[in-house]
């Protein structure tokens, strides 16, 4: 008979760069769902110290995962074994000391609700949790469109646009002003998304069109955040024609696109669908704010 693949005993291990092969093994079986964190890995191999990486083991084999950005508050969860899941989230609620005092929980919905109920135990509650859907594209599956040279990545010299289109699109997201709740940092984030070039904006002599952010790129996947119109401007196609452009931009280094977006944002999902977009998982997100 062969064993069931969660029988077993489990073992937390935090991984090291000797443990990529298995890591990158085990992210690879969902390389679209899991790009944010393979990127993450991609980028600093397991030996960022301001990043950990703890996984539960079931007979040697990786059974759930666990981020935890000790200076970015990213706290991303992954797996599917319940039992390995627990032990992870008794694990996060034990380094919350390490984190700062805000954070954020993000990932697939069942991983991110264990460690929220665990989590909660230590009394803490988030400022703000998000319902999402996870959505990918084929941009074979892209409807025909005009094309966009206008929509270029953000150059250090839009730094002022960025910032205040920024502000709006997370107080109108998250209900909060990071102008206000976190100045600085807000500000050195600006600054690297122009000095990357991971920003991408369209403007016309009416100003800003539409901005989006790319978050996460591998061969496999490119991963949208920060999808903005301006309110004004909205309801007049702008941001079909921009995603458009920018998903046919990044077709040509990634195999497909994706992004996630609040269940409750019908005229977005909307948007999404009519470009080719189609449900990939259920989603969640929750943001903690310690200080209040």
């Amino acid at each position: 008979m062969v064993p069931h693949p969660r029988i077993g005993p489990l073992a937390l291990d935090r991984l090291g760069p000797s443990d990529l092969p298995d890591l990158f093994a085990w992210l690879d079986r969902d390389p679209v769902l899991n790009v944010y964190l393979m990127a993450l890995v991609l980028r600093d191999a397991l030996a960022a110290a301001r990043d950990e990486y703890w996984a539960v083991r079931r007979e040697g084999a990786i059974a759930a995962l666990l981020h935890i950005g000790t200076q970015s508050g990213a706290v991303l969860p992954l797996g599917e074994d319940d039992a390995a899941l627990r032990l992870l989230a008794d694990h996060a609620r034990q380094r919350l000391s390490f984190l700062p005092r805000r954070f954020q929980v993000i990932g697939p919905r069942v991983p991110v609700l264990t460690m929220l109920q665990h989590i909660a135990r230590s009394g803490l509650r988030p400022r703000l949790e998000r319902q999402q859907v996870y959505m990918t594209l084929d941009p074979a599956a892209l409807p025909p469109f005009d094309r966009l040279p206008k929509l270029v990545p953000a150059q250090p010299s839009d730094q002022a646009l960025v910032f205040e289109s920024g502000a709006l699109l997370r107080l109108e997201e998250l209900e909060e002003d990071p102008r206000v709740v976190d100045p600085a940092g807000y500000r050195r984030r600006v600054e690297e998304e122009c000095r990357d070039g991971h920003t991408w904006l369209w403007r016309d002599d009416d100003g800003l069109c539409f901005r989006a952010s790319v978050s996460a790129l591998t061969g496999d996947a490119a991963q949208l955040s920060g999808v903005y119109t301006p309110p004004g401007r909205r309801n007049q196609g702008l941001a079909r024609r921009g995603l458009s452009e920018l998903c046919a931009r990044l077709a040509e280094r990634s195999r497909a696109v994706c992004l996630f977006v609040n269940d409750f944002n019908a005229p977005a999902l909307a948007v999404y669908h009519r470009l080719g977009f189609t449900d990939r998982a259920a989603w969640q997100s929750a943001f903690f704010d310690t200080s209040r």
